[in-house]
């Protein structure tokens, strides 16, 4: 299982210093959505990476939208790979 340094990714570490709860209620989203962005279950629509990006940009934030998808890319694929989960073989 991977460590938490190795899964923060820039986009990891402004979500979370942002903060999911604040960054939920600009976006118009649940919190859990941003939870399952951060976790690598999704990623965010396109609509909401561009208002994420804007948002790092107020803070003085450089965020690519290559590096918010690229997150989902890293720590998604991580999960993946870790997950127990296999398929099932068909009923006859």
């Amino acid at each position: 299982m991977a460590t938490k340094a190795e899964k923060q990714t820039k986009f990891d570490k402004f979500v979370r210093d942002f903060g999911v709860t604040e960054l939920s209620r600009r976006l118009g989203v649940q919190p859990s959505a941003v939870w399952h962005w951060i976790d690598g279950s999704t990623s965010p629509h396109p609509a909401n990476a561009i208002m994420i990006q804007e948002l790092a940009r107020e803070r003085g934030v450089s965020l690519t939208l290559e590096e918010i998808y690229q997150h989902f890319q890293d720590v998604g694929s991580r999960l993946f790979r870790a997950s127990s989960l296999k398929p099932k073989p068909a009923r006859a």
